[in-house]
């Protein structure tokens, strides 16, 4: 049986020779490559890989963002790689399949293939450790993109332009400065991958900027109506008021 590899990693050199020490292994198939994570989540969704080879820093989106995307739909083995030691290893140690570092060595690629090759024959799907840090992953910097499929394919989105997420059927409407775009995915499950940092819930189908709030102005039955600083109107629930509140009060 061969495994299906793809190669996410922006350096060229780095990713050809990675593809050239997969390649001398016979038991995986070198299918796709990519340079960056909107293109490396075009070709997961092209190509269906067993196994992603997976670098951490990249343009447009990294490879926790990468994951974060996915959601649900993770069908695939992962080997994260890093150029830096220091990068969150325990978390790849406790969670990951394997992680390779930078620049890649024949011997301990092979080792981490092999690791690979026997969890795949056990299960296609033996990536509980990869779900939990996809759900928590290590924060060693601050969320500075969202990472969203939509009809017309993968966007990346820089978290400081966006002001509104309103749920629009089983999509979302994200408004950002000049821009909006509706992505495949539920409110919910765009809530969690948020955090609570940055943006509050102010009605069941909508989530806001806290910092982008200019005005509250109140309504019939504790009901109420935001004003952005887009100057858009945003819904305001009676029971999401007092959380409003209590983080404007902190901003």
């Amino acid at each position: 049986m061969t495994h299906r590899v793809l190669i996410v990693e922006d350096e060229h050199h780095a990713r050809t020779n990675l593809k050239r020490i997969v390649s001398q292994d016979e038991r995986f198939s070198v299918v796709g490559e990519a340079s960056d994570g909107i293109r490396g989540l075009e070709q997961i969704d092209a190509l269906c890989p067993d196994l992603v080879l997976l670098d951490i820093e990249m343009p447009r989106c990294n490879g926790f963002e990468m994951l974060a995307a996915l959601e649900d739909a993770r069908d695939f083995s992962v080997i994260f790689a890093t150029a830096h030691d220091d990068r969150a290893l325990d978390a790849f140690q406790a969670h990951a399949l394997d992680y390779l570092l930078k620049p890649y060595d024949p011997g301990r690629t092979a080792r981490a293939l092999h690791k690979a090759h026997h969890q795949l024959l056990g299960s296609r799907l033996a990536q509980k450790g990869i779900a939990d840090i996809v759900r928590d992953p290590p924060q060693t910097s601050p969320r500075r993109r969202l990472v969203l499929r939509t009809d017309a394919g993968w966007s990346s989105l820089e978290l400081d332009s966006v002001r509104r997420l309103s749920a629009l059927g089983k999509h979302v409407e994200i408004s950002s400065l000049g821009s909006k775009l509706v992505a495949r995915s539920s409110l919910r499950k765009l809530e969690q991958r948020l955090g609570d940092a940055a943006f509050v819930r102010v009605h069941r189908g909508e989530i806001v900027r806290v910092g982008a709030v200019r005005h509250v102005e109140s309504c019939a039955h504790g009901d109420g109506i935001i004003t952005l600083d887009d100057g858009s109107a945003v819904p305001l629930s009676r029971s999401h008021r007092r959380g409003l509140l209590e983080r404007l009060e902190k901003v």
